[in-house]
């Protein structure tokens, strides 16, 4: 993903879960439990500041990039923003869960997808939401 340093998914205040079955060392971060309320299992969540920018984020950007949750070794905004139908985009900024700057730097990038990634997101968009 080329991010050229970017940050915009580090300052979102977006949902960033973590994963502990797919790797994610949840007692190495600064995180917060949450319980789902419809199965009462936990759920982590990387700790942010009250800005909503995650903790990890700093003059340089990520201090822990070696070691970084999945959500973040796999997030691309060009797919987050092409996958989803504006309306989607919308509510989700409007209800906090993203960020219309994240949206937009995933727009500004779109040119660098390759024409089978973004062939790829089309048809997730279709499956998912048609």
């Amino acid at each position: 993903m080329p991010c050229n340093a970017c940050t915009e998914c580090c300052r979102s205040n977006q949902g960033l879960f973590l994963h502990p079955g797919r790797g994610d060392d949840v007692e190495s971060y600064r995180h917060r439990v949450l319980t789902e309320q419809a199965t009462g299992n936990p759920v982590f969540l990387l700790a942010t500041e009250a800005n909503g920018q995650c903790v990890y984020l700093g003059a340089s950007g990520c201090t822990i990039y070696e070691r970084r949750p999945l959500l973040c070794r796999s997030f691309d905004c060009r797919k987050h923003y092409l996958i989803l139908p504006r309306q989607d985009r919308d509510n989700l900024v409007r209800l906090g869960l993203s960020s219309r700057a994240v949206f937009n730097a995933g727009r500004a990038r779109l040119g660098s997808l390759s024409s089978d990634e973004r062939s790829e997101c089309l048809d997730k968009r279709e499956e998912f939401f048609s």
